[in-house]
């Protein structure tokens, strides 16, 4: 039998028969289902291996369906401290349901790395919690396709470090005005955390005085 070895994120468990699971994987090639017989035996040597909150290391057969058979799973990183805290932990099952919903109509590997940085972001409590939300939203928009312009204003002029912005919610665009809230520095975060992670945005000085703002941005295009 031919095998397959590739690190996954458990998006679903499902319990199937008297001891089995379909897993519901997200791998960097995309959305793949498969059956971990006899998981939830109690001396299953695959249990640990496919836990929520955790990159694991699979090794699956392919069969004649799109089904997989998972032989070998064992833990690479786990996330548990996000489960010590109710707000990291609700968010980390929402960004679990918002990128599985995602890969299924879009294959990007991006998704597994966004969902991997989440939750690994997560599992620091020393990243605000609102950095993580706001990057999340950002990356995983772009992930799929949509653009934000941070380069350009309404009328196609270079977003000036000078001026101040207005946030055209339906055309999704930054419009030049003197009582705008977003300013250059508004900016400078929103192209950071396109090309960084969330560990770095957070080092940023006061980078918590611009989240709430910055969220009202990456909502508009979720």
């Amino acid at each position: 039998m031919k095998t397959e070895k590739t690190l996954a994120i458990v998006l679903r468990r499902t319990d199937f028969g008297e001891a089995d699971r379909i897993v519901t994987l997200l791998t960097s090639e995309g959305k793949i289902s498969a059956i971990a017989r006899g998981a939830r035996r109690q001396k299953s040597k695959l249990a640990g291996g496919i836990e929520i909150f955790a990159v694991n290391e699979i090794v699956l057969v392919k069969g004649k369906s799109d089904l997989r058979t998972i032989v070998s799973a064992r833990m690479r990183e786990f996330f548990g401290e996000i489960l010590k805290d109710f707000d990291r932990t609700d968010f980390a099952y929402q960004t679990i349901k918002t990128i599985s919903s995602y890969a299924e109509n879009v294959e990007n590997p991006d998704f597994y790395n966004i969902l991997r940085v989440t939750l690994k972001s997560l599992n620091d409590f020393s990243i605000p919690l609102s950095v993580i939300k706001s990057w999340f939203m950002l990356n995983s928009i772009m992930a799929l396709g949509i653009q934000v312009n941070l380069l350009v204003d309404n009328k196609g002029n270079k977003l000036s470090l000078d001026s101040r912005y207005i946030f055209d919610g339906m055309d999704k665009v930054f419009v030049q005005s003197p009582q705008g809230v977003y300013t250059a520095d508004h900016i400078k975060i929103l192209r950071f955390m396109a090309v960084s992670e969330p560990k770095n945005i957070a080092l940023i000085k006061e980078v918590n005085n611009y989240m709430s703002d910055i969220e009202q941005i990456v909502k508009y295009f979720n």
